[in-house]
């Protein structure tokens, strides 16, 4: 896996972050892991726990919505918190918030500007502490989950969304697929696709050329571009660009779906609990 704070995107963040690795690395004292109940707060808990975990330090995940009151922690602040990352030493004290950044450059060479989710900066983080750790490898296509479930895909194009996703494929740890090559795709959360014709295209692609695909993707998406959800940015995502990591059925929407459903039948500290032992168990939901 590419060494993530070395990639230009997280340039903001990255003293911050090697700072506040360095000294959890080498921690004896428990680490609180203190987030919100939501996932959000899971999706960013889970590979810090999941660094921790492998190199065994000790540590205690709390999902509640207060100020840490114990130290060493690393505190996970709401998406609406755009701060970044703020750290204080001895004891260790890292409170994790979105920051903006640039992300891909136009082709002027003007900087596209999207947010580094506190799940991004936390899967940077994990990376550093304990860079062997096979846990955070089988979460590695969940580094876009937070831009997934930012509000940006919702209105324009997210370029640091597309940056990460390009560097999980270029470094092998997902594949970017159509939909119809997604073994399990999930149609319940979207209305306005055709299962039918989602079934008929896909029974037939392996013998479609280029174009007849092209055509059936624009035909199973063409209800949405009429009624204008979701925004055009998320709808290529869902039709033309689905991620899929090593030896998965279900591509990372899916999975965002179905991680977001625990909180539909469980309590909101045991939903995000749950997500994040999921995902420990073997980097899905």
């Amino acid at each position: 896996m590419r060494e993530l704070l070395e990639e230009e995107v997280f340039s903001t963040v990255r003293s911050t972050l090697s700072s506040a690795a360095e000294a959890l690395a080498t921690s004896s004292e428990t680490i609180l892991l203190l987030a919100a109940p939501s996932l959000h707060g899971a999706l960013a808990i889970a590979p810090i726990e999941a660094a921790l975990l492998d190199a065994g330090i000790p540590y205690r995940r709390r999902f509640r919505i207060e100020d840490p009151n114990t130290a060493p922690y690393v505190h996970i602040l709401g998406p609406g918190e755009t701060s970044g990352p703020t750290l204080d030493t001895n004891p260790t004290r890292l409170s994790i918030a979105t920051v903006v950044v640039d992300g891909l450059r136009g082709h002027q060479g003007d900087a596209r500007k999207g947010p580094l989710t506190p799940v991004v900066q936390a899967h940077a983080l994990a990376q550093s502490i304990f860079p062997e750790s096979n846990r955070l490898r089988w979460m590695r296509p969940w580094l876009v989950s937070g831009n997934w479930l930012n509000s940006a895909l919702e209105t324009t194009y997210d370029p640091v969304y597309t940056t990460l996703r390009d560097l999980l494929s270029s470094e092998g740890s997902i594949r970017v697929v159509p939909i119809p090559e997604v073994g399990r795709p999930s149609v319940d959360y979207l209305p306005w696709l055709d299962k039918n014709a989602l079934e008929a295209v896909s029974g037939q692609w392996s013998r479609m050329d280029l174009g007849d695909k092209a055509r059936a993707l624009s035909n199973l998406a063409k209800p949405a571009l009429t009624s204008g959800t979701p925004s055009s940015a998320r709808l290529e995502e869902l039709m033309w660009h689905c991620i899929l990591g090593s030896e998965w059925s279900a591509d990372l929407a899916t999975q965002i779906r179905n991680a977001s459903s625990f909180w539909e039948r469980e309590p909101a500290n045991l939903a995000a609990s749950s997500v994040v032992d999921s995902l420990l168990r073997d980097g899905q939901c």
